[in-house]
This record gives C-alpha cells, sequence and structure tokens, in this order.
C-alpha cells in the first residue's frame, strides 16, 4: 500500500497542474480580461456590427475604454458599453436619461437590462450632452 502522505501530495500536485493548463487555455483562447474599447475606429466597427448600414460620422470614446458614442448621418446615436465579456449597442432615441456633470456624461436607456453608464468624455461631454438635447425633434 502507498504512502497516505505520497498520495496526497500528488493529489495536490495534480490539481495544481489542472488549475494551471486551465488558465494557460483560457489565456490562450482571450476568455476573460477587462474588455475595453481601443479607439474611435474600434467603436465605429462595433456600431457597424451593432446595426447593419450604420455609418458613423461622429464618435467619441471614454476615456477608459469603457462605452462610446457614436452618431450617424441620419442624426441616430449609439451608446456601446462593455457587457460581459463583449460590448452591447442601444439607440438613444431621448435625453431624458442624459446627465451632464462636468466632463462626464450620464446616460440611462430605456432598456433596464442596459443599465446605466457614465462616460468620461472630457471636454467632449458637454459638445456631446448639447447635441445630445436634440434627439426626438423633428429635423
Amino acid at each position: 500500500m502507498a504512502n497516505p502522505a505520497v498520495a496526497k501530495a500528488l493529489q495536490v500536485l495534480g490539481s495544481l497542474v489542472a488549475i494551471l493548463v486551465l488558465a494557460w487555455l483560457a489565456r490562450r483562447m482571450n476568455l476573460g480580461g477587462d474588455p475595453r474599447i481601443a479607439g474611435p475606429e474600434e467603436a465605429c466597427a462595433l456600431a457597424e456590427d451593432a446595426i447593419c448600414g450604420f455609418d458613423p460620422e461622429a464618435v467619441v470614446v471614454d476615456r477608459a475604454g469603457i462605452g462610446a458614442l457614436v452618431r450617424d448621418a441620419d442624426n441616430r446615436v449609439l451608446l456601446i458599453r462593455h457587457h460581459g465579456s463583449h460590448f452591447a449597442a442601444r439607440e438613444l432615441t431621448s435625453h431624458a436619461g442624459v446627465r451632464l456633470d462636468g466632463r462626464f456624461l450620464t446616460i440611462t436607456t430605456d432598456d433596464r437590462r442596459f443599465g446605466t453608464i457614465t462616460l468620461d468624455l472630457g471636454e467632449q461631454a458637454q459638445v456631446w450632452a448639447a447635441s445630445l438635447r436634440r434627439l426626438g425633434t423633428p429635423a
């Protein structure tokens, strides 16, 4: 019969190796991590993926990359934010859920599941807040 201490050590070593293999596999597959929008080009691509035919004309990305606002020629505005390890987009149809606080723009959509997001837009926060006030009004 094998020594119980050796069996226990082998079991712990086997568990450690299995954990390391799973961590390596997750890293190799780009699972988890901290999703960020790398820049305006990525935000435009995400908007085009969200709505077929959406042709971005103006974009602003949060300083930390957690969200973005994208506008097209028809003055439709998409709010893009991370949702788990992916990104989700919602079209803003009203300025009712928009609040400006210095360089921060807090946006709440009609979709409760989408939640509220505060974007650090720097100097662009006031410009975008003013433009969002025109949402829902006839052109």
